[in-house]
């Protein structure tokens, strides 16, 4: 796609404060769950907002992908989530976000409907996408 306007990134609550102030840092645009939600905003409540704002959703929670109600959530809004991989720390996460920022921006443009994607050492893999969810539904 031509699209190239700059991506937010929404960091979900579970990547602490650091994360999102490393990734400010680099020059990303980043909206932190706890400035919108509070605390206790379930995966299902938070998620279709971010897809209407168009911001492109951060965790490491890779179990959402396995919560029936919040996969279907995602998939019916759009939502684009990138899910960091591995036992890492707030700044060994953050540092292999940036390192593989052009292939999580690439995935996420490419994707307009939904995905779930990994983002771990050797890369950025596709996880699920709608079209897959919407086959495995059939």
């Amino acid at each position: 796609m031509n699209e190239r306007h700059e991506l937010t990134y929404f960091t979900d609550r579970d990547l602490g404060h650091l994360f999102p102030r490393l990734l400010r840092d680099a020059g990303l645009k980043v909206e932190r769950h706890d400035d919108h939600f509070g605390p206790r905003t379930s995966d299902d409540e938070w998620l279709p907002i971010v897809a209407r704002h168009g911001w492109v959703a951060v965790t490491r929670d890779g179990r959402i992908r396995y919560s029936p109600m919040a996969l279907q959530v995602l998939m019916e809004s759009g939502a684009r989530l990138f899910v960091v991989v591995g036992k890492l720390s707030s700044s060994e996460s953050a540092e292999l976000f940036l390192r593989w920022k052009g292939g999580i921006e690439d995935l996420a443009r490419e994707h307009k409907r939904a995905l779930i994607a990994k983002v771990r050492k050797d890369g950025v893999h596709e996880w699920l996408t709608h079209s897959q969810w919407s086959e495995r539904r059939r």
